[in-house]
């Protein structure tokens, strides 16, 4: 049977010392950013220049940042942007920023299921994926309730990746109504097939 998590089983204050960037403002990027920031993390949006969202980002009280800015300033680093343009993102600005016990996360598993992204070995990689469009995963977490989401955890440099990855789903709300652990594999192949 799968395991399940809620919010008694993770611990936000995790985040507490951590500089959390999601990179993208799209659908899921705007829900995450915007549920992080009302549950208390700092967080920044990773933008590219020039970029529509950029206003409507700060408008919102969220700091914005390039994406190499932010892949610089942050510990966490999730990647909201589509996934074609995932690969070519991730080596033109955000591997760089990348340090030892930094944590590197996707709402989808596609790109390191493929060996599209391959990050380093010291820094961890998980997955949490809302099972929701990012404007229910917001309005959603705005009521006080949450949306179920999946867990997973590729690579556990720190030996914590996968309480991390916890803290972020009760940051925006998805151990509210329950986190199921998966693997990346399964994740990709099932949404794929």
């Amino acid at each position: 049977m799968a395991n399940i998590y809620y919010d008694q089983d993770a611990d936000l204050g995790l985040l507490s010392d951590k500089k959390i960037a999601v990179v993208g403002y799209g659908s899921q990027g705007h829900a995450h950013a915007l549920n992080l920031m009302d549950s208390g993390c700092q967080v920044a949006v990773g933008l590219y220049e020039g970029s529509r969202s950029w206003a409507a980002a700060e408008q919102a009280g969220l700091t914005v940042m390039s994406v190499s800015d932010a892949a610089d300033w942050a510990d966490v680093v999730m990647i909201l942007t589509p996934e074609p343009v995932q690969p070519p993102l991730y080596e033109q600005a955000i591997a760089s920023g990348l340090k030892a016990g930094d944590t590197l996360m996707f709402a989808h598993g596609f790109n390191i299921r493929y060996h599209q992204i391959v990050p380093p070995p010291d820094v961890d990689v998980s997955m949490i994926a809302p099972k929701s469009p990012g404007h229910r995963v917001r309005e959603l977490y705005m009521e006080g309730q949450g949306t179920p989401g999946l867990l997973a955890v590729h690579q556990d440099a720190s030996g914590k990746a996968k309480e991390m990855a916890l803290a972020y789903a009760k940051g925006i709300g998805c151990t509210r109504a329950g986190v199921i652990e998966t693997t990346f594999e399964e994740e990709t192949e099932t949404d794929l097939f």
